[in-house]
């Protein structure tokens, strides 16, 4: 127990594993509070209705509840949405005896149908086993209470990802983080064996893991029954809304553990699987790239194989599947193994159970007979150039970084990620744009008169539209044909008003044109996109994952002292890293910007290049009166310079630090985490730090000069700590 606890007190000792806890912690409570007042229906008008029907029974309940619905005119203050979401729940409830009835006549109705019918498929099978999987529940009596706490605690995504979090950084300081430091040597020779201190570590990340899980569950509960409440803990979970097919016989209460644990088991099981590669990777870039590729995969297959496909069991023997413990619990499912129905619940335990020890099995095995051989390796590399000609200073300073330090794999994964993103991008159907697009096309060209006549008549065949179905609705009680018949024709002016109105504004602006701008919108971050932070976010990564082992990796060996005493000197060193750095941020940048381009041109078109960019309604106060081409190529230069400069920065932060996962955890807390923040649903993290200066967007639609004097602060302090550096050594 004495190694374990070192272990703990080595990873709640480090300062940087701290704040992450801290962020998680600050992050998860705002998206939780923000989920909940994201809808129409925020949680005072759930309480305002419970409260009324606080002491009576569950047929009582739903017979005020349809009796509000009725006289439901605007004359009291309840929610409609909510009324009509609680009757539904209360109904199901009240109902339950007869929701279980209909599994017997489903399954019945369903065997006689052609497609159900055929013996020895999953289908037949699966209905078969059915109904009797609920002959245990006909005596449950579920009782209608407050369901929304116990959801907003138990179904969010992001508190997966942000427990992800707490487990990646736990890892890199439990099992990688001894080896970027020297330390595997010295712990080698431990006392009772590689297998002891292996297992220490494991247990030591299972209790962090546990106890993340435990803080986090009980964050997420108490901010629920603030906003929501939580009912009574005693009632079968059958209660709750989306869990009245559950086929367990368990209370809210015991269900809440069961979700404790099973989360828990799930975290620790992609904790065996990362613990397995740290073990078989011999830098943390090849962590990070076999990571990256696992995760990318086990998405994958739970996105794309269907559920009732033969291959489900990819899908729901899944990582990203054994996290959603709502969905496991929810309703009873069974899993098409080859045209054989399996229990999911008794598979992902058995699964959870199986994979979990091979993993940890194969890691001890590995580690107890692994050597250290990254010099002897390096020197055998080397000789594999023995006698070829003798290459440049910067030749070696790339062959080292994308051979040694793995950065061709990271390149791989990398456009592997951007092509990704870029199957992700999609243009959304919006009636309003259609209509848009047609005005846009018709109007296309320089402002004359003839466009404005054309707005005039559109303007005034509309107003008479409007005038005609006024009319007949005040002349008729009913349904009117007529009336339906022109609303439809109506319908254009959707497109017409914004168009109009844009027309108007820029009409006086020189070299105004009118032509289809929502691409242009999209690009440049108008209108809620928020395409750019998205890319941005994979950029830095690529860029953190690329140079911070740069210099980080040979502080690790401790090599400036031979870097300073060779004829080049460290100046020369710098230099050459300096260049990769610039390089690698114009590849990332390039891999951002290029194929972003292709998409908005094949989806939108780029009509209006020549134009001026006042012409876009939310760009006509642009101080200067450029063309759209010479905005979009500043854009465009700015984000290659911002992320170039975000590269060296990366740069200077790894010459700091002492072995690369140091470098990786304060360029990702510096550089990616304020972006994934962002996405998340913060937005006023669009503020802060270098995200401004890498959508370039928010610079300049929404410009925070304090960002810039900050960044400037920075950099002056930088300037002088080196200059006096310079001076003290002179």
């Amino acid at each position: 127990m004495r190694v374990v606890s070192t272990e703990l007190r080595k990873l709640f000792s480090n300062k940087m594993f701290l704040l992450i806890i801290a962020a998680v912690f600050v992050l998860n409570g705002y998206l939780m509070v923000r989920t909940a007042n994201s809808g129409n229906a925020k949680p005072s008008d759930y309480k305002e209705v419970y409260s009324e029907m606080e002491g009576l029974s569950d047929i009582e309940k739903l017979d005020w509840l349809d009796e509000r619905i009725q006289e439901y005119s605007g004359q009291h203050s309840y929610n409609f949405e909510v009324l009509h979401e609680l009757h539904e729940e209360c109904y199901n409830v009240v109902h339950y005896e007869d929701y279980i009835d209909n599994i017997d006549a489903q399954a019945k109705s369903m065997t006689s149908i052609s497609i159900f019918a055929k013996k020895g498929t999953f289908n037949y099978r699966n209905i078969q086993k059915t109904p009797p999987a609920y002959d245990n529940m006909r005596d449950v009596k579920p009782e209608f209470d407050i369901s929304e706490g116990i959801l907003l605690a138990t179904d969010n995504g992001f508190t997966d990802i942000l427990s992800g979090f707490i487990l990646l950084f736990a890892l890199l300081l439990i099992m990688i983080s001894d080896r970027e430091q020297g330390m595997s040597a010295l712990l080698f020779s431990l006392k009772r064996g590689r297998g002891y201190l292996l297992t220490a570590k494991i247990i030591a990340l299972a209790i962090t893991i546990l106890v993340s899980v435990a803080l986090i569950c009980t964050e997420n509960l108490i901010i629920s029954a603030v906003l929501y409440g939580l009912g009574d803990l005693s009632r079968p979970i059958q209660s709750v809304s989306g869990f009245l097919g559950c086929n367990i016989r368990i209370s809210v209460s015991v269900y809440l553990i069961l979700y404790l644990l099973f989360k828990f088991l799930a975290l620790f099981l992609i904790g065996m699987i990362l613990t397995l590669i740290a073990v078989n990777t011999k830098n943390t870039v090849s962590f990070f790239g076999l990571t990256a590729v696992v995760l990318i995969t086990e998405g994958m297959l739970y996105q794309k194989i269907e559920p009732l496909s033969i291959y489900s069991i990819f899908r729901y023997v899944n990582i990203i599947s054994f996290t959603k413990v709502n969905d496991i619990f929810c309703t009873y499912k069974n899993i098409n193994f080859w045209e054989y129905p399996v229990p999911l619940i008794p598979t992902v335990l058995m699964a959870i159970a199986v994979i979990s020890a091979v993993c940890i099995l194969l890691s001890i095995i590995i580690y107890i007979k692994k050597r250290n051989l990254e010099f002897r390796r390096l020197s055998s590399k080397l000789h594999l150039f023995k006698g070829q000609r003798v290459h440049s200073k910067v030749y070696y300073t790339f062959f080292k970084s994308l051979v040694f330090q793995k950065g061709i794999f990271v390149i791989i994964v990398f456009i592997f990620v951007y092509s990704l993103l870029n199957d992700s991008f999609i243009k959304k159907y919006d009636i309003i744009d259609v209509y848009y697009t047609y005005y846009a096309d018709e109007l296309e060209g320089d402002i004359t008169q003839e466009t404005l006549d054309y707005c005039e008549s559109e303007d005034a065949r509309f107003n008479e539209i409007n005038a005609c179905i006024a009319e007949l609705q005040e002349n008729s009680a009913g349904y009117s044909a007529e009336v339906d018949e022109l609303q439809k024709k109506l319908a254009p002016s959707m497109g017409f008003y914004p168009m109009r109105d844009r027309i108007t504004e820029i009409k006086d602006q020189p070299n105004a044109q009118v032509f289809y701008d929502t691409g242009y919108k999209r690009a440049f971050g108008i209108g809620g996109y928020d395409d750019d932070m998205k890319y941005a976010l994979v950029t830095m990564l690529m860029c953190i994952f690329l140079v911070s082992p740069l210099i980080a990796n040979d502080n690790k060996y401790r090599m400036s002292f031979v870097i300073n005493s060779t004829r080049s000197g460290r100046k020369s060193y710098i230099r050459r890293n300096i260049l990769v750095s610039s390089v690698y941020g114009i590849i990332a940048s390039l891999l951002w910007i290029i194929p972003y381009a292709k998409l908005i041109n094949d989806y939108y078109g780029h009509s209006g290049l020549l134009a001026s960019v006042r012409s876009i309604t939310d760009v006509t106060d642009f101080p200067v009166n450029m063309t759209v081409l010479q905005y979009a190529l500043m854009v465009t230069f700015l984000r290659i310079f911002f992320v170039t400069l975000s590269a060296l920065m990366m740069l200077w932060i790894s010459s700091k630090c002492r072995n690369t996962t140091s470098a990786i955890l304060i360029n990702f807390a510096v550089f990616a985490l304020p972006i994934i923040i962002y996405l998340f649903g913060a937005k006023m993290m669009v503020n802060i730090g270098f995200t401004p200066l890498l959508s370039v967007n928010v610079l300049i639609n929404s410009p925070s000069y304090i960002n810039l004097l900050l960044i400037l602060l920075v950099g002056i302090i930088i300037f002088l700590k080196r200059i006096l550096k310079f001076r003290i050594h002179k």
